[in-house]
């Protein structure tokens, strides 16, 4: 497990996350690591679950997970949500820390934080939905829908899903946001391109962002209202906005960054032009509940047709990362993200049943320990179905 966690913590470490106040911004490379604006000392406080599960999640704490989750989270100064789903119910949630000092707020299970990379998994669902549809396939080039790479046939949808694209960026493109349509224009024009590096997997998030691009001129919407009918609809998520929709009223953390022993140091704060510059990667705030119960979907059959068993193949020898989710562990996929005061990371079985999720909005203490505390709870409580 500790290979496993030193892999995740590279190949997860691509910044992401999102905010609680616009700032102004120049349209540029954005780097996420000086992205720290302001400083404010609290104090963490342990809260209990507040919120009620909802129904499709029946609630049956048991108290050996309950009790483990509790103590290991506190051990690592843990500031967010954490929760064990085991045979489809909830077994143990834990909430610690503040999820605002400004705002006098505690951590909650029903406290919405900016998932980061953990979005990548509900992007590649929409992209499956088409693959299902037939309107696109594994093997469709890009340059079908971006004429920079008309002549580049072997950049495929299946490679971007699987980030061996070749293609790369610096941090984030994050021009002056006019429209979806733009902002991939953009990204398409400025993304690096190195043939050398074709078929070998490097995490870069400008992948889903051109899949997301993709999936617009495909199906004519937007990603906003594909999200929203997909998984907000549907499923009738209550604690789910996108990060610009973000208000004051709402309940959800802010990101901070540790210094020292004071976790909430440091906030997080962001343009509305980098919340949008994420497109489809890192600009979604959910409660822990939430997201187990997208991801579920794109499991059970419920979503996504025959085409998810091409892809989600975990524990293949050969097989590392694809469609949003790492899949070298068997019976399990896993994700990862962080950025901008949040870390988060996610481990589920193959059929939806069993799940690790948390939350932390807090960044700078153990990231790695947080990932490896997930397939230590995995190992012990869950068993792959």
């Amino acid at each position: 497990m500790l290979a496993v966690a030193a892999v995740c913590l590279v190949a997860g470490g691509f910044v992401l996350g999102r905010v609680t106040a616009p700032k102004p911004h120049q349209a540029a490379v954005v780097k996420k690591s000086a992205q720290i604006r302001r400083n404010k000392p609290s104090r963490s406080r342990q809260t209990t679950a507040a919120a009620a599960a909802s129904p499709v999640v029946p609630r049956a704490i048991a108290q050996p997970i309950q009790q483990t989750l509790t103590a290991r989270l506190q051990a690592q100064h843990f500031s967010g949500t954490a929760i064990v789903i085991k045979n489809g119910k909830l077994v143990a949630s834990t909430s610690l820390g503040q999820a605002s000092v400004k705002r006098h707020l505690a951590n909650r299970e029903d406290t919405m934080f900016e998932i980061d990379s953990l979005q990548k998994s509900l992007t590649a669902g929409l992209v499956i939905q088409l693959l299902d549809a037939g309107k696109l396939k594994l093997t469709t080039p890009i340059g079908d829908f971006y004429p920079r790479f008309k002549n580049q046939p072997r950049i495929t949808v299946g490679t971007l899903l699987k980030m061996r694209s070749g293609l790369k960026t610096v941090g984030t493109l994050a021009p002056k946001y006019q429209s979806d349509r733009q902002l991939v224009d953009y990204v398409a024009a400025h993304v690096t391109d190195d043939p050398h590096q074709f078929g070998i997997w490097q995490y870069t998030a400008v992948n889903y962002v051109l899949l997301v691009g993709i999936v617009e001129k495909v199906t004519g919407q937007s990603y906003e209202a594909l999200f929203k009918q997909a998984y907000i609809d549907r499923l009738h998520l209550k604690q789910t906005v996108m990060a610009y929709h973000l208000r004051p009223t709402m309940n959800y953390a802010s990101g901070y960054n540790v210094q020292g022993q004071n976790s909430y140091a440091s906030q997080q704060l962001t343009s509305l032009d980098q919340m949008h510059a994420e497109l489809g990667t890192g600009q979604v705030y959910m409660s822990a509940l939430d997201f187990y119960r997208a991801t579920r979907s794109l499991m059970t059959g419920d979503l996504l047709g025959g085409t998810r068993a091409q892809l989600y193949r975990p524990g293949q020898p050969n097989l590392f990362y694809d469609a949003g989710f790492y899949q070298n562990v068997p019976g399990f996929l896993r994700a990862n993200g962080s950025g901008y005061g949040y870390m988060t990371t996610m481990q589920l079985s193959r059929n939806g049943r069993d799940a690790v999720v948390i939350l932390g909005n807090v960044q700078g203490r153990s990231r790695a320990g947080i990932i490896a505390l997930a397939g230590q709870l995995r190992q012990q409580f869950l068993q792959a179905k």
